[in-house]
């Protein structure tokens, strides 16, 4: 039976998720045993007036195996408008990443006052950012990702109680 996380306390250790990738029906059992804070910076450079930027991967946000990421808040330094995609598209072999394809998470408009999500990231599904600059003067935008760094462990039976997690938007 699914439980609803508190999102900005995070999940404690020993709580039990299930995983859902994109396109994939098959719900993916982990446990936690250990997390830790993320207070992720990332400098973006300057953006001349009326310009977007191109959908870019954030491989620091892209975790190891063996572990998942939770980002509740970001906070944006800069008067412009951030697209999120996840997962970045692949080539039809699945080798490679492109950050322009994807699915569309959101879109925000926030300047100074954090905006608050509840993004999931797991290997191999970073976060992929376009900033697109409206405001007559170039900026230079800096975000701040805040969240949970969560090491799992992959159970071998599914479980009654857990938390499920969706990578990637809603309903994918």
């Amino acid at each position: 039976m699914p439980m609803n996380p508190d999102v900005r306390n995070g999940l404690a250790v020993g709580t039990n998720v299930a995983i859902l990738l994109p396109g994939d029906k098959t719900k993916k059992f982990f446990r936690i045993t250990n997390r830790d804070t993320i207070f992720y910076r990332d400098a973006h450079a300057s953006l001349a007036t009326g310009v977007t930027e191109a959908f870019a991967e954030i491989t620091n946000l892209n975790p190891p195996p063996g572990q998942l990421y939770q980002i509740h808040g970001i906070v944006m330094d800069g008067n412009t408008e951030l697209s999120l995609k996840q997962p970045a598209a692949t080539n039809r072999w699945g080798t490679s990443r492109s950050p322009a394809g994807g699915l569309l998470l959101d879109k925000y408009s926030f300047n100074g006052a954090p905006e608050l999500v509840n993004l999931w990231f797991i290997e191999d599904y970073p976060p992929n950012t376009q900033l697109v600059n409206n405001t007559p003067v170039s900026i230079v935008t800096t975000l701040w990702w805040v969240g949970w760094r969560y090491q799992i462990e992959k159970l071998s039976e599914p479980t009654d109680a857990y938390v499920e997690v969706s990578i990637g938007p809603p309903g994918q």
